[in-house]
C-alpha cells in the first residue's frame, strides 16, 4: 500500500505545505510507501513533490490512500474525485469570496468555485478540517457528520524562546508591533493600521508596525498604502511583503507585540509562531482564531480602535499582565507538539482501516 498526498501547490514557508511534508515524514517514519504530488511546486522543493501528473497511473489502485489537501479551487478535485481507493480530505478552508469582492474579481471567484466544489467531495471516506471551526463547514457543505474529524496542522515547531521579548516598555522606548500573513482584505490590515496609529500618535511614538506577507492583490496593497499616508504612518508602518524563514525569525525576535484584526481565519499559524517566540498576542475575536488560542493571548470583540490601543499598551507596559499572557501562551502551544501531533494522525489512519506500527 503507498500513501499518497495532493495538493493545488507546494512552497517553501507556507503552512498547508509544510504541514503536508511534516505528514510525508512522519508517515516514512512509520514504514509508509509515500510521495506527493501537486500542480504548482516551487523550484527549492522540486526533489520532494511530483508533479501532480504522476498519481494518474495510481488512480485505480484499490489499496492505496489518497489524502487531498484543499484550500483553493484546483483541478485536481478530478483526480481526488477519481480515484478508486481509500480517500482522504484535508479542509484548510477558502476564504469566503465576499472578503475579495471589489478588491480581485479573479480571487473570488476562485474562492467562490472552491467553496461550491468541495460539496462535490462529500462522499469521501473521510474528511477531516485542521480545526473544530473547518470541520463545522464541511458539514455545512453536506458531509456526513459521522465522516469527519479534525486533525490540527501536522507542523514541526521549535523549542519556546523563554527568554524572548519578555521585558515590558515604557512610552519613551522603541516598540515593535508585527502582523504575518498573506496581505488581503479578509486580514483587515486596516483596521491593524487604525490601531496601531492610536497608540503611534498617542501613546508611544517611537513605535513601529511591520506587516509581513504576500503583496499579491495589488488594488487591496494600493489602498493599504494609502491609508498608510493619511495616518501619517509613513516612517513607521512597513509593508514588508514576503520574507525568507530566518528574516521573518529575526522579526519575531525583535517583536514586543503580536496583532492580527483578521476577520477569518481556518487556523492561523503566526499565532503558534508568536506562542513559541514569547510574544504577546492580541487578536480580533472571529473565525478560528479563538480555538487556536484555547485561553492564551488577549482576544478583543468590536471595542473601537481606542479602547484596543490601551490593551495593546497593557501587555507592552504592564510586567504583570504581560508575563501572565507569554507563560499561558507557552502553556498552550506546549500542546502542539510532535507526539500529539502523530498520535492525531495515527487515529486518523485507524479509522480509515490503516494500521501503524510503533
Amino acid at each position: 500500500m503507498r500513501i499518497h498526498q495532493l495538493a493545488f501547490g507546494l512552497i517553501p514557508g507556507d503552512a498547508v505545505s509544510n504541514s503536508t511534508l511534516a505528514m510525508d515524514g512522519q508517515l516514512q517514519a512509520w514504514g509508509f510507501e509515500t510521495a506527493v504530488y501537486a500542480q504548482h511546486v516551487a523550484p527549492q522543493l522540486q526533489a520532494r513533490v511530483l508533479p501532480d501528473t504522476q498519481f494518474i497511473p495510481f488512480l485505480e489502485n484499490n489499496d492505496d490512500l489518497l489524502i487531498f489537501h484543499y484550500s483553493i479551487y484546483s483541478p485536481n478535485i478530478r483526480l481526488f474525485n477519481a480515484f478508486r481507493g481509500r480517500k482522504l480530505l484535508i479542509y484548510h478552508n477558502i476564504t469566503p469570496a465576499k472578503f475579495f469582492t471589489g478588491w480581485d474579481s479573479q480571487q473570488a471567484a476562485l474562492c467562490d468555485m472552491g467553496r461550491q466544489a468541495l460539496k462535490t467531495m462529500a462522499p469521501c471516506d473521510l474528511a477531516v478540517g485542521d480545526s473544530e471551526y473547518n470541520r463545522q463547514e464541511l458539514v455545512k457543505a453536506g458531509f456526513e457528520p459521522t465522516k469527519t474529524a479534525v486533525l490540527p496542522l501536522f507542523l514541526t515547531l521549535p523549542e519556546p524562546v523563554k527568554n524572548g521579548r519578555a521585558a515590558s516598555k515604557t512610552p519613551q522606548d522603541k516598540v515593535v508591533w508585527l502582523t504575518v500573513g498573506r496581505v488581503a482584505p479578509s486580514k483587515a490590515i486596516e483596521d491593524a493600521l487604525r490601531i496601531f496609529a492610536i497608540y503611534k500618535h498617542n501613546i508611544n511614538p517611537n513605535a513601529e508596525l511591520f506587516i509581513i506577507g504576500s503583496l499579491g492583490v495589488t488594488s487591496y496593497v494600493a489602498a493599504l498604502k494609502s491609508l498608510i499616508d493619511d495616518l501619517s504612518l509613513t516612517n513607521s508602518a512597513h509593508l514588508v511583503g514576503l520574507v525568507s524563514d530566518s528574516q521573518l525569525e529575526a522579526y519575531y525576535q525583535q517583536a514586543d507585540l503580536y496583532l492580527t484584526a483578521s476577520q477569518h481565519e481556518g487556523f492561523c499559524v503566526p499565532l503558534l509562531e508568536s506562542m513559541v517566540h514569547g510574544v504577546p498576542i492580541l487578536a480580533r475575536h472571529s473565525s478560528a482564531i479563538p480555538e487556536t488560542l484555547g485561553e492564551a493571548g488577549v482576544l478583543f470583540h468590536e471595542l473601537g480602535y481606542d479602547a484596543v490601543a490601551e490593551m495593546a499598551h497593557l501587555l507592552i507596559s504592564d510586567p504583570v499582565i504581560r508575563q501572565q499572557v507569554i507563560q499561558k501562551q507557552y502553556e498552550r502551544v506546549a500542546s502542539f507538539n510532535q507526539e500529539q501531533a502523530s498520535a492525531s494522525l495515527r487515529a486518523v489512519l485507524h479509522r480509515l482501516g490503516i494500521s501503524v506500527g510503533e
